[in-house]
């Protein structure tokens, strides 16, 4: 009974011939589980290109006519989509258009949805049909090679190459006049708070956000009865940043939280950074997107002294938030009460400071103190009126402080750069890339490349950082980019997402300008480091010492030193072992930038000379 002139008619009729109908999926005298996977996998990969199709002829076509074409070239997007163009959908017999007539074609098309569609006059987003150089397969992807490779023409100019997404092209916004014609908006400041461990920065904020309405009291209760319940009563306020379990068990600040709020006269994007030595790096992530910094000081007996003079992190974190680019610095001298708002205490802590400051490279002007106390929110929103501080204090309130800022220059007109921080997968968006825009914009619907790996991709939505859909996103601002055509293994943290046009430059060796800290051991030729840059940090050697320069003048004080001394500023050559991301100082002042450690503390930092 295994042929079929042995079965009856009544189940002859329920037996498809592959050989005529391929899209029947099934075989009686196959196993059912086999051939319900290969109905599931045909149906699958049909549905793929069918989307491709319909992206790329905005849905002008009926889907019948697509899938037509595409069982006519076995599965190739590209011819397909040239036939369905060129209008010989009728008979299915004719060989794909040149790659010529692509742009006739092209407006054609885009003249008959108009008279044939609803009315509307806006012309419908339509890619120029080009005939594939590719060998056709039965697969219309093109190799990733093709695709990083630009000399490839399948990888640039064939609609397959295109990444999936909703949007076939940017919206026709005018970004730069639109930032031109605002005047009423908040400027956006990006503020990192730093400082020793146990200074009380997450609770000096969090209590700042419950004053500034931007925590609710139920989530406020709800964290007061959690911490009293573990014996943590007093972290209250500071497990509104501190969110993670291991933050809360632990009692210190892991990663960078990311809040946005509104001052009377700022909008304040806040990262509050690790204090705990072993997390410095997440904490050059999170001053490395600041404009500004709010470092936080113990102001009880023992507790400044902790921080500043017997190795803690007060120190450090000063030093690299001016070597990452902070100009600008705010000191919250903290838990004053506990010192009874003594005017002595912040007269030494500010003196101290002062000096350490100077020496950094703050000026005078650039840096205030304000007295406050984290715990009970004193001198935070409002200016206190506690009797033991008026006596002596005239000063601003912290936000306040914050208003008087002066926001940095934004370069719009730059080329788009955006250092990822952050890749998850969104349940309704996808895979999706959060980071801060360092320059230029982005509009939904712009083609991208992730440097240094050169994988392309489309930009299906932005988020703002209120969690707000936005068309664009422009320098200064953290946002999330919906990414259409990507593999999320192809994107990491510290990537940099630009325009094809405009790629930014990856190199394995690049010169620096440094300047060398207190160190104990001696850098010499081949001293391994790790190197910091942005986001991410890279093993890395120092390949060559050129020449050591004057603080005052710049001038070479020797070339080619057998070592580097502390304070010492030096020419140095720097090799990596994978290829990084990185901008001439001149160029990008963030992207510019380096940090360079080793055993767990900063030994240089510096600028970006030469890339070669």
């Amino acid at each position: 009974l295994e042929e079929d002139s042995a079965l009856s008619p009544s189940l002859n009729q329920f037996i498809y011939n592959r050989s005529g109908n391929e899209e029947a999926g099934f075989d009686l005298t196959r196993p059912s589980v086999e051939c319900l996977q290969e109905e599931e996998e045909e149906r699958e990969e049909v549905g793929q290109h069918l989307d491709q199709m319909s992206e790329v002829l905005d849905m002008g076509f009926e889907m019948d006519v697509c899938r037509d074409a595409l069982r006519q070239y076995d599965g190739d997007v590209n011819r397909a989509l040239n036939h369905v163009l060129s209008g010989q959908s009728e008979g299915l017999n004719g060989a794909a258009p040149p790659a010529e007539e692509g742009r006739e074609l092209a407006t054609a098309l885009q003249s008959r949805l108009r008279v044939e569609g609803s009315g509307d006059s806006t012309p419908t987003n339509c890619l120029t049909p080009v005939k594939s150089n590719t060998p056709r397969t039965g697969s219309p992807r093109v190799p990733k090679r093709a695709q990083n490779d630009p000399s490839t023409p399948a990888a640039t100019s064939t609609p397959s190459a295109t990444p999936k997404a909703k949007k076939s092209r940017p919206k026709d916004i005018d970004v730069l006049g639109i930032l031109n014609s605002k005047t009423d908006d908040k400027p956006l400041i990006n503020v990192a708070v730093v400082g020793h461990v146990d200074a009380g920065k997450s609770t000096l904020m969090g209590h700042l956000l419950c004053l500034l309405g931007v925590v609710t009291q139920k989530e406020l209760h709800k964290n007061k009865t959690a911490s009293q319940k573990m014996g943590k009563g007093s972290f209250a306020y500071a497990w509104v940043l501190d969110e993670t379990g291991e933050e809360r068990e632990r009692g210190v600040t892991i990663d960078v939280a990311q809040t946005k709020f509104q001052t009377r006269k700022k909008t304040v994007n806040l990262l509050d950074a690790p204090g705990h030595k072993d997390f410095v790096p997440n904490m050059i992530s999170g001053a490395s997107q600041a404009d500004v910094a709010i470092l936080v000081v113990d102001s009880t007996q023992g507790g400044f002294e902790a921080g500043f003079e017997l190795g803690g992190q007060t120190r450090e974190h000063v030093v690299l938030v001016r070597a990452l680019g902070v100009q600008s610095l705010i000191v919250a001298v903290n838990k004053m009460e506990n010192v009874e708002w003594a005017k002595d205490r912040f007269d030494h802590i500010a003196s101290e400071l002062g000096a350490f400051f100077r020496n950094v490279g703050f000026k005078a002007a650039d840096t205030v103190f304000v007295p406050v106390s984290g715990l009970e929110g004193e001198n935070l929103l409002e200016k206190s009126t506690i009797p033991q501080l008026c006596q002596w204090y005239s000063g601003r309130s912290l936000v306040d402080e914050m208003d008087a800022l002066e926001p940095p220059k934004r370069s719009y007109d730059k080329p788009f750069r955006l250092i990822v921080t952050d890749v998850f997968k969104h349940p309704q968006l996808g895979l999706s890339v959060a980071g801060k825009v360092d320059s230029g914009y982005i509009v939904v619907g712009t083609p991208v490349v992730v440097m240094p790996g050169g994988d392309t991709a489309m930009v299906k939505s932005i988020t703002a950082a209120d969690d707000k859909s936005v068309d664009y996103s422009v320098a200064g601002e953290q946002c999330t980019l919906g990414m259409g055509g990507l593999d999320q293994a192809k994107v990491h943290n510290g990537n940099v997402i630009c325009e094809s046009h405009s790629r930014v430059r990856t190199t394995l060796k690049f010169k620096a300008r440094v300047l060398v800290f207190d160190i104990e051991v001696p850098i010499t030729k081949g001293f391994p480091i790790d190197l910091h840059y942005q986001t991410v940090n890279e093993p890395a050697i120092i390949s060559r010492l050129i020449s050591v320069h004057s603080k005052s003048n710049g001038q070479v004080i020797k070339a080619k030193p057998r070592c580097l001394t502390k304070n010492q500023v030096a020419l140095i050559e720097v090799k990596c072992e994978r290829p990084i991301c990185l901008e001439l100082f001149k160029d990008s002042k963030s992207m510019g930038r380096i940090t360079c450690r080793y055993g767990g503390d900063t030994i240089a930092a510096g600028m970006v000379i030469e890339i070669t």
